[in-house]
């Protein structure tokens, strides 16, 4: 069981950095108002006026999916890499 808890935690920490580097490309993508929606489901909205620069950010359920998948992914493959080293 610690050997699961341990997977999804590491699998947890992989796919948090990389939403983390998907949410800064795409920030740095946006040069005018609109709505942005990122390869793994961050929503950004931003609203460019020439005073100031809105910009609100959510989730959607697509977060949860891939998140879900990735972890899925994570455990079968430390799993079938373990039975081709043993």
């Amino acid at each position: 069981m610690v050997k699961i808890f341990k997977k999804i935690s590491f699998a947890t920490v992989i796919y948090f950095i990389v939403f983390l580097i998907d949410y800064v490309f795409e920030l740095f993508q946006i040069n005018e108002s609109g709505t942005y929606l990122t390869i793994l489901g961050l929503k950004i909205v931003t609203k460019m006026t020439p005073e100031e620069l809105y910009t609100t950010f959510s989730l959607t359920w697509w977060v949860l999916i891939t998140y879900i998948i990735f972890t899925v992914l994570f455990i079968v493959g430390s799993k079938i890499i373990r039975k081709l080293i043993n």
